[in-house]
């Protein structure tokens, strides 16, 4: 029973970073994905997807930033992992 609720608190703990990749990839695809339809619209072939992959890396480390400070401030993270084993109940 204690395995049991020492895995959901590890679970609750880790669930901030689990949608981190997602939120990040969405980012850069939503402006490369938007770079290429406008090249197609436009028959502009390698221009607007080179504008979109480079506001996609600056969206990406703009998004980035606001993670790490979201979930730094909300003190989950590192700093409560320490490299002692949890106590067992006896």
């Amino acid at each position: 029973m204690n395995d049991k609720k020492s895995w959901q608190s590890g679970l609750h703990d880790a669930s901030p970073y689990l949608t981190i990749g997602i939120q990040l990839a969405a980012t850069m695809v939503f402006y490369v994905g938007l770079g290429y339809l406008i090249d197609r619209w436009q028959q502009t072939e390698p221009t607007f997807l080179i504008v979109g992959g480079i506001v996609g890396m600056i969206a990406f480390f703009i998004q980035l930033i606001r993670v790490v400070k979201r979930l730094s401030s909300t003190g989950s993270g590192a700093a409560k992992w320490s490299d002692k084993p949890p106590k067992s109940a006896s």
